[in-house]
């Protein structure tokens, strides 16, 4: 079997351009978009940590939202005051289980570039005995 040298070439010069191209703009994405979901971990650890109370059904709704102010404002997470918290937060009693179902909703709007932005909308539940 003969091969000839001539047709054996790698990658052209506008391949490799193209390659470089999409790897730079992966990692733009992964760099504007991983704190974004770091701090969604945030706030899922920090529904997971209410559940640590074991009095939780006997709260009030606004005793929780206060208990989950106060767990965001120790991650660092500064997307939610005592104003906002409330249109964030639904919680829901299952009153035969004694459960209490929070749930989040938020989301966030990161520039990409020029006027392209990502929307990211976070949907973080969580059950409480």
């Amino acid at each position: 079997m003969n091969i000839n040298k001539h047709q054996q070439r790698g990658m052209g010069g506008l391949t490799i351009m193209f390659l470089i191209v999409i790897f730079i703009l992966a990692l733009i994405v992964f760099f504007k978009l991983f704190p974004v979901y770091m701090e969604s971990w945030k706030v899922v650890d920090a529904l997971e940590s209410i559940a640590e109370d074991e009095k939780v059904f006997n709260k009030t709704d606004r005793d929780i939202q206060r208990i989950i102010l106060r767990e965001l404002s120790e991650k660092d997470i500064e997307l939610f005051d005592a104003q906002n918290i409330k249109e964030h937060v639904t919680i829901e009693r299952i009153s035969d289980d004694e459960l209490v179902e929070v749930t989040m909703t938020y989301q966030q709007e990161k520039l990409f570039v020029g006027n392209i932005f990502f929307l990211l909308k976070f949907k973080e539940r969580v059950e409480l005995p």
